[in-house]
């Protein structure tokens, strides 16, 4: 039987690439050779500290790291539809040379509960920016929960390959003032180049004040000022898409009347519960602000109340990148062999300077 290769996290918190067989597709599966796979900053980057920290995942077994790939169809069972060998596709498969994906018969209970599968790719779009379809859709999820109208503010805290996924989300939906915080000044830098007005770096200044600073409604509308009503200011809306938790009580400071705050950031490796912070429910309670999680909880199929399924915005996000309206390139800092993952993640698992969004390639 042939062999390929797949990266994994040891329970000691290294990465070793180990040789796996290849399965044989049966009558519904798909065979997958791998182009390119992404690096997750957030899920794996996680995993790789928590077990190098001694947490508790750290007792979990040695654990196969990915879940965004572009490769090109091997092999179909013969009861497969759609796709043939040559096609190429992006999905969920992990850092590896290939992957194996089932597809669901049609009209069954399986299909009807889960759109997930591969996208075909256009041919305008390369492996490192379709890549960008899975975070993208971890990005584009958060900014439709937030429901930004045209002319709402709006704060991104973790300018991330996530966080600045959103943030250009949030503009193409038509936020001003758009504002983007992080620690990192070359993060901020892209912010600007992908529509930011105002960067903040928390590390330099108070962050809250800056935000509301930023959006002081006089600033914006004359003519609120001139009808002697009392200026206001703080967010409209506030994406949290980082690991740190400690910065969601300066959110919390930094929200308008009626603001509305998107958890979307992974603080912890699963199932590691993550830690906690104490929220003011006096403030949530006068000033009416709004917390919400963005997981994508039991969206994996479309429903009358909620269209946007993964599937869904994996091909939008495709879609805005065929179209120019999404240009991903300013977010590619490394693109390397495989083979190179254990000092790839070395250099992830140090800290956020020097790097952000990381692909390996998987042609010899």
């Amino acid at each position: 039987m042939s062999t390929g290769q797949r990266i994994v996290l040891e329970t000691t918190g290294k990465i070793r690439i180990e040789s796996v067989e290849l399965p044989r597709p049966g009558p519904r599966d798909i065979l997958v050779r791998t182009r390119l796979t992404q690096v997750s900053a957030g899920t794996e980057v996680n995993a790789i500290r928590a077990r190098r920290s001694g947490a508790p995942l750290a007792e979990v077994a040695d654990l196969p790291l990915g879940y965004t790939s572009v490769g090109t169809v091997e092999a179909v069972g013969p009861e497969v539809t759609g796709l043939a060998p040559g096609d190429r596709v992006l999905g969920d498969g992990p850092h590896a040379s290939h992957w194996l994906v089932t597809q669901t018969a049609p009209g069954s209970e399986d299909a009807q509960a889960s759109e997930r599968g591969l996208l075909p790719v256009p041919d305008e779009v390369d492996d490192a920016s379709a890549a960008f379809a899975i975070l993208g859709d971890v990005a584009l999820h958060a900014v439709r929960r937030a429901q930004i109208a045209i002319g709402e503010s709006v704060a991104v805290h973790g300018q991330g390959v996530v966080g600045l996924l959103a943030l250009r989300l949030a503009r193409l939906s038509g936020a001003h003032p758009l504002i983007g915080v992080d620690v990192v000044d070359e993060r901020l830098r892209v912010s600007k180049l992908y529509g930011a007005s105002h960067v903040v770096n928390a590390t330099s200044q108070d962050v809250a004040a800056a935000i509301h600073a930023a959006t002081l409604v006089p600033r914006r509308f004359a003519g609120v000022a001139a009808a002697g009503l009392e200026p206001t200011s703080g967010a409209d809306v506030q994406i949290h898409a980082t690991s740190r938790i400690d910065v969601v009580p300066q959110i919390l400071q930094a929200a308008g009347d009626r603001g509305r705050i998107v958890i979307a950031g992974a603080t912890a490796a699963w199932p590691d519960p993550g830690p906690t912070v104490p929220l003011s429910l006096d403030v949530l309670l006068r000033r009416e602000i709004s917390v919400v999680g963005s997981y994508e909880t039991g969206v994996a199929a479309s429903h009358p109340y909620w269209p946007w399924s993964r599937a869904r915005n994996h091909a939008t996000v495709i879609d805005l990148i065929r179209r120019g309206e999404l240009d991903v390139r300013p977010l590619i800092s490394h693109v390397v062999p495989y083979r190179d993952a254990p000092a790839i993640y070395d250099m992830l698992a140090a800290g956020g300077e020097g790097w952000l969004s990381v692909a390996f390639t998987w042609t010899e």
